[in-house]
């Protein structure tokens, strides 16, 4: 029973066809005498729908099809069936087709997991089956627009892609994904309610198991692949000491926060490309085996390869298109000469016809294939860097916050909560992929918007797995996180934006008297932006050229001499370097170290992407227009998809806003350069704002810690330089001395709280620099040597 009444022929309807194939098999090698066909060849026939809809008295139709040997396109029979076509309307009593009845005990496509990372299925405006990842395009009654007509069109063409893949996506990569995302969810939930006594008497930087902290050297964990490591809060309060003899007190002065994490990547699945799930079951198109022509690397690049997938895909099915209307075109002539009825049939083995549905069935399957590996590194990538905004948005609300402290609440509200990603990793090999991963991850987070609540005690039981408890927390209670699809329109199609509420159950005392008004109950939406500079000694071999790092490292395996001399290394130096000048546990064949250029390039584009959408935020939030307020200006616009009226100036449009015009600069001039300033003035940009700050690189705690504690430092010089006391200047306004701040920097190092975060992620009290690499760090972020060196004691 089908639809009728929308089609493109002159009666208002086009139901299609129904195709036909016989596998002929035999049980012995040999000829068939009547026909000439050898066992293993497909015979094929068409059958239109349109001349039998409706036809009779409800009985069925007689139908003879032309049986076509599909290897050489000769007629060798006929098929004979019985057919009958209602369309669903016809009748008084119209009996509720099958199809429907399935499809109403079916999950939506659209519900998916590719959905649920934000990702466009890119092919639903084509029309193209089978429909994976998005539900077929709903029919409608209105006048066929272009994009319509061609989704009809390509519905004819049957199906683009082959049973085995199907079978092989669906049984085997899909349904093992979501077996794997299934168990974690599992263990995640149980480890949190009833916590093995195992667990909890392991040494930190042993722990395997789902715990509110996991250890950096667990980053190849797939097992853990959701949670964020070497997650920290780094806080510093300034208080100034009064002295009075009748009442002597402390009084706090300032305080400055920092989240330190490591790198929010899918470290366990790798930066090489896909992986087979089963050596046996690649298929041709499909990009699931590991190979030259694979996509390599983090999420950014991989779905750009996704776009380019995507237009050879479209290119295909039209070149197919062309194909097949030419066909119809010279047999329409033919039939006109021969006062014949012209055939419907397409031969299988026409070339132009072979060439595009064999092109396009390879694009279509190595689309979804893609599709599905990006979507899993996606779900793995977001869920930490959600972990890592939520942490740092509760404590800009704690004590000294800029929540609180300088009443950056109701701008939340309004414009969204500011968290800038400072991160430090390398734009080459496995880091490179890091950085792409991460990427995608953060602005992700745009998804996100946290509504904090009292918790009413209904929602707070340890047997419900849609509020998750958070039973070490004495003021959170539990969270529970909801999608919701927002319809849009795009490329003619019907389609669903995914985004987040994240509801935050708090203790009700603490929400009635710490959370500002402007937040209680409300939707605060992540504004998240990364700046990214590599700070070692592999950035500056990316940045001195490719020659020079692959010098770098035969040297380093080698006669080292000629080498450490020029670089003037300190006596001594070359003793404690070990075996290799380069300590970088970052094999080639793990992550694509032929892209140096193309690193650089990324680092340029993220930095630039950072800027404009900070420049827009700093519109929103310190208008320059005169009579405009934060109140009433709209809020700042994201990327480009968040355009919804002409009047809105795009963020390309926008003119530099004074405070970031530092920046602006130093981006400028940061092309195949270590440029440290960009991530120095985008902290400070940040601060003044109010919003929060997070810093990382690939463990979260070496390079990390010399930021962290290098802006912790600038933090208390202003703080002790400022000489209007009566704050009627910007804090982040002060002019300081830098040779001040590089001592109070290697304080903050010796005697603060990074070399325990060191032990407890790697069970060694140092910072694991090796004299060379130290030599490369800009000045502000080197340690002192004494910091890199451990003997672990005698026992």
């Amino acid at each position: 029973y089908l639809n009728a009444g929308t089609g493109t022929k002159p009666s208002g309807m086009y139901l299609g066809n129904i195709r036909l194939e016989v596998q002929v098999g035999y049980t012995n090698a040999r000829d068939n005498i009547s026909t000439g066909i050898s066992g293993g060849t497909a015979i094929e026939g068409l059958v239109e729908l349109e001349p039998y809809l409706n036809a009779g008295t409800g009985g069925k139709v007689p139908v003879m099809a032309p049986a076509i040997d599909s290897t050489s396109g000769r007629r060798i029979g006929t098929f004979v069936l019985l057919v009958r076509v209602n369309s669903a309307n016809n009748g008084n009593n119209p009996i509720t087709p099958r199809s429907s009845l399935l499809e109403d005990n079916a999950a939506s496509a659209s519900q998916g997991l590719v959905s649920l990372v934000g990702l466009s299925t890119l092919t639903e405006h084509l029309g193209i089956a089978p429909f994976l990842d998005c539900d077929a395009p709903q029919q409608d009654g209105t006048t066929p627009t272009p994009e319509v007509i061609r989704r009809r069109q390509v519905a004819t063409m049957g199906s683009f892609v082959n049973p085995r893949f199907l079978e092989h996506q669906s049984n085997v990569v899909r349904k093992g994904d979501a077996s794997s995302l299934k168990e974690r969810f599992e263990a995640y939930f149980a480890s949190l309610v009833t916590p093995s006594d195992n667990e909890i008497e392991e040494p930190l930087f042993k722990r395997r198991a789902p715990r509110p902290f996991r250890p950096s050297n667990s980053r190849g964990d797939a097992m853990l692949s959701g949670i964020g490591f070497n997650v920290n809060v780094q806080s510093l309060s300034l208080n100034i000491l009064q002295e009075n003899e009748t009442n002597p007190h402390v009084r706090p002065a300032a305080v400055t926060q920092s989240v330190t994490h490591g790198a929010p990547a899918d470290h366990a699945r790798g930066f090489g490309g896909p992986q087979k799930k089963n050596a046996d079951e690649g298929t041709a198109g499909d990009v699931s085996s590991k190979d030259s022509s694979a996509p390599r690397g983090g999420l950014r690049r991989l779905e750009s390869w996704r776009l380019e997938m995507a237009k050879e895909l479209d290119d295909s099915v039209m070149g197919l298109i062309t194909a097949v209307g030419e066909h119809f075109k010279s047999r329409s002539q033919a039939a006109q000469h021969s006062n014949k009825k012209p055939s419907r049939h397409i031969p299988p083995n026409l070339p132009a016809i072979m060439h595009y549905r064999s092109k396009s069935m390879e694009s279509s399957q190595r689309l979804h294939a893609l599709t599905w590996d990006i979507a899993v590194r996606r779900a793995n990538c977001f869920s930490q860097a959600l972990g890592i905004a939520v942490t740092s948005y509760l404590t800009s609300l704690s004590d000294g916050g800029p929540g609180w402290s300088r009443g950056f609440a109701g701008v939340w509200a309004r414009h969204g909560y500011l968290l800038v990603f400072e991160g430090l990793l390398s734009a080459v090999g496995k880091e490179l992929g890091m950085i792409e991963d991460a990427a995608i991850a953060i602005s992700m987070l745009r998804m996100v918007s946290v509504v904090l609540m009292p918790d009413d005690g209904a929602n707070s039981s340890n047997t419900t797995k849609e509020n998750i408890p958070v039973p070490l927390s004495p003021y959170v209670r539990w969270v529970n996180l909801t999608p919701q699809q927002i319809p849009s329109k795009a490329n003619g199609a019907s389609s669903a934006k995914t985004q987040y509420c994240l509801e935050i159950g708090l203790d009700p005392s603490y929400y009635q008297s710490r959370v500002p008004d402007s937040l209680k109950g409300i939707g605060v939406r992540f504004y998240p932006i990364l700046f990214q500079m590599g700070v070692d000694i592999r950035q500056w071999g990316v940045n001195a050229g490719r020659n020079a790092m692959i010098q770098m490292k035969d040297k380093s395996r080698g006669n080292t001499s000629d080498f450490v001399g020029d670089i003037d290394t300190e006596a001594g130096d070359t003793e404690q370097i070990g075996g290799s000048i380069i300590d970088d546990d970052d094999e080639d064949e793990e992550g694509d170290n032929t892209a140096g250029a193309a690193g650089n390039e990324i680092l340029m584009a993220l930095n630039v992407e950072g800027y404009r959408k900070l420049n827009s935020y700093a519109h929103s939030v310190n208008p320059m227009t005169p009579g405009m307020t934060a109140a009433t200006v709209s809020p700042p616009m994201f990327d480009s998809f968040e355009q919804t009226s002409p009047q809105q100036v795009p963020q390309q449009q926008q003119p530099i806003h004074p405070t970031l015009v530092s920046l602006s600069e130093a981006i400028k001039v940061s092309a195949d350069k270590m440029e440290h300033a960009v991530l120095d003035r985008a902290a400070t940009a940040c601060q003044r704002f109010g919003g929060g700050s997070t810093v990382f690189c690939k463990s979260g705690k070496d390079r990390t810690a010399m930021q962290v504690t290098f802006k912790q430092a600038q933090f208390v010089q202003r703080v002790m330089d400022r000489k209007d006391h009566n704050k009627s200047s910007l804090l982040e306004d002060t002019p300081i001395s830098y040779d001040e701040v590089f001592d109070k920097s290697t304080l903050m190092r010796k005697h603060g709280n990074r070399i325990p975060i060191c032990e407890k992620n790697t069970g060694e009290p140092k910072f694991a620099f090796n004299p060379l690499q130290r030599k490369f760090m800009p000045e502000m972020l080197r340690p002192e040597a004494a910091l890199c060196t451990w003997s672990k004691p005698e026992t």
